[in-house]
């Protein structure tokens, strides 16, 4: 019973501290926030971590472990290789929705240990997954067969890095979520022959609320 109350107690701990940086960034929110926010100490909260670091790292961790497992349940029940893209750009676009663009750009610059295990997971799983459906729309016909797919799945994760350049684009001048959608159906629109486009078009129209 008290391991149980301390792993509700930490997952509290990580739900209530992400919610704050993605709603602020990273830097501006204090752990003094965080413990406001919870309703405790100070000294209760370093008592189920060692300090922001160690915070942002636990976070991360459950962060990629959620993505993985929401993207794989996506891509096994999409009905074909562009359902799966669009279903997978809508996630991506929910969470880039809620949260502050000073986010990826504060991860990169002031925690770039954690920074690179989300680099590791962007070389590593969503590669794979981008890779996988690209064979399985070109299987599909509804990619142009003399695309190579691990070259154009490399082009895409390597894009990733681009929404935390504030320099490239200001977030007050380019939102998150414009920039993503923009990237993403320019991208697909390489990918598709005739049969791709004329499913694109069914799906824009049935998810024109959403995209």
């Amino acid at each position: 019973m008290i391991q149980l109350s301390v792993l509700d107690e930490l997952r509290k701990i990580i739900e209530t501290a992400e919610g704050l940086f993605r709603k602020y960034g990273v830097r501006s929110v204090t752990m003094t926030d965080i413990s406001y926010q919870l309703g405790i100490s100070k000294k209760t909260l370093y008592q189920a971590i060692e300090n922001k670091e160690d915070l942002i790292s636990k976070i991360m961790h459950e962060y990629i472990q959620r993505e993985k497992k929401e993207s794989l349940e996506i891509s096994t029940h999409a009905y074909d290789a562009l359902d799966e893209m669009l279903k997978i750009s809508m996630h991506v676009q929910r969470n880039i929705e809620n949260m502050n663009p000073s986010l990826l750009f504060d991860l990169k610059k002031y925690h770039n240990k954690i920074w690179q295990v989300f680099e590791s997971y962007r070389r590593d799983f969503i590669l794979m997954l981008m890779e996988k459906n690209i064979e399985r729309g070109i299987k599909e016909s509804l990619y142009r067969k003399e695309i190579n797919p691990s070259i154009l799945s490399r082009i895409h994760v390597g894009t990733i890095e681009i929404f935390s350049d504030e320099i490239l684009l200001p977030p007050d001048q380019f939102p998150r979520p414009k920039v993503h959608i923009e990237f993403a159906l320019h991208f697909l629109h390489g990918l598709l022959t005739d049969k791709g486009r004329q499913q694109l078009d069914s799906y824009l129209h049935q998810y024109q609320n959403i995209l």
